[in-house]
């Protein structure tokens, strides 16, 4: 009996700790979650600084940090921390070809696998004096904008691989004007496909340099007309979070 008692016991003081673990939060956490950065110039990098702490009772280690995009740098003073102690992160927003409210977030992994994030708001306004030809095509902005379609065939993968951070996932618009509703298949096409001369649209035809053959530009197309065009009621509150 008095193994028995001693066995529940046991087990009793262990679920709390198999609870912790599951629910997947790391021990080390940012401070702040939440950050505003306030208004930006397009194609000036943005630098920011939060702190992560080990709140845990247990050394800490800090074995991956990334970011929502391949835009966004971001890296730590020191990864090994004990209990109470705390680390600065530094992140670095490379703002080229973005325009209006932007979110991002930067995520840590822990040795134990757990895991913390943080976000952060900007807003970016026009640079008169911006001269460059950098795109979503160039340098970091090819890893979330091209490199994603790869290897995708139907419209509803490429779709989110490459327009729902800019369109909405639902078509609703967002950083980019609404799709919903298009039913105008010839317009539609030669936009995504030529872009519109904007550097913030340009065409994704692998004929000018896209990422996309013309099966998959086909696709994408028929998923794009095929949306509903009263979605705005419904998801305008949704925001498509950056992944």
């Amino acid at each position: 009996m008095a193994d028995m008692r001693l066995t529940v016991l046991l087990c009793s003081l262990l679920v709390p700790l198999v609870a912790v673990a599951a629910d997947g939060m790391s021990a080390l956490r940012f401070e702040p979650t939440r950050l505003d950065l306030g208004d930006a110039l397009e194609g000036r990098a943005v630098q920011a600084t939060l702190r992560v702490r080990n709140v845990g009772d247990a050394m800490g280690e800090i074995v991956a940090l990334t970011a929502s995009c391949g835009c966004t740098r971001v890296w730590a003073e020191s990864r090994l921390l004990m209990p109470g102690e705390f680390t600065r992160v530094h992140v670095l927003i490379d703002t080229t070809a973005k325009r209006g409210s932007t979110r991002k977030w930067i995520e840590l992994t822990d040795a134990k696998g757990g895991k913390a994030r943080a976000w952060l708001t900007l807003n970016v306004r026009a640079n008169p004096h911006l001269t460059t030809n950098k795109g979503l095509f160039t340098g970091a902005c090819r890893r979330c904008h091209f490199d994603p379609a790869q290897g995708k065939r139907s419209g509803a993968a490429l779709y989110r691989a490459l327009c729902a951070m800019c369109h909405g996932a639902h078509g609703e618009g967002r950083y980019a004007p609404r799709l919903a509703g298009i039913r105008d298949r010839a317009w539609l096409r030669a936009r995504i496909a030529q872009g519109t001369g904007s550097r913030y649209m340009p065409g994704f035809s692998r004929a000018v340099g896209g990422p996309l053959d013309d099966t998959q530009l086909d696709a994408l197309l028929g998923w794009i007309l095929a949306l509903d065009a009263g979605v705005d009621s419904r998801y305008k509150s949704q925001p498509v979070e950056e992944e």
